[in-house]
């Protein structure tokens, strides 16, 4: 028998085998900053908003400005967790960032759809999201 047994289970990944986190840089006003939108980020976001589970799937109806920097701060937070880099950032001193560049928001929210995107394949891909 010896490994020929287990050839055919070559395909599955380990799921206790830690995976590399996925995160993404952005400039804010010249300064680097990791952003990751993760099940962290989004317990980060429902904490500070107190936006339900049930609720996520509507926060980009009608957004208020409150709502859009405590996503993004969110998931500048937990950025800054997985890289290890201390966060220092508040959130006015996110709108101040935002007075200089307004592109924040859209390249923030680019990455929350992608972010979120990737977790909803994963899902598709093993059949566990309904239609």
């Amino acid at each position: 028998m010896g490994n020929s047994t287990f050839r055919g289970f070559a395909h599955i990944q380990n799921p206790y085998k830690k995976r590399k986190e996925m995160f993404e840089y952005i400039d804010v006003n010249g300064k680097k900053m990791p952003v990751k939108f993760g099940f962290n980020a989004l317990r980060i976001f429902s904490k500070a908003t107190g936006v339900s589970i049930n609720d996520m799937e509507k926060i980009g109806n009608n957004m208020t400005f409150d709502i859009a920097l405590n996503l993004i701060h969110a998931g500048m937070q937990d950025g800054a967790r997985v890289t290890k880099e201390k966060f220092d950032f508040e959130i006015e001193d996110l709108a101040d960032a935002l007075d200089q560049d307004i592109t924040i928001i859209e390249r923030c929210m680019a990455i929350f759809a992608e972010h979120m995107g990737q977790n909803k394949q994963k899902e598709v891909a093993k059949g566990k999201v309904k239609k």
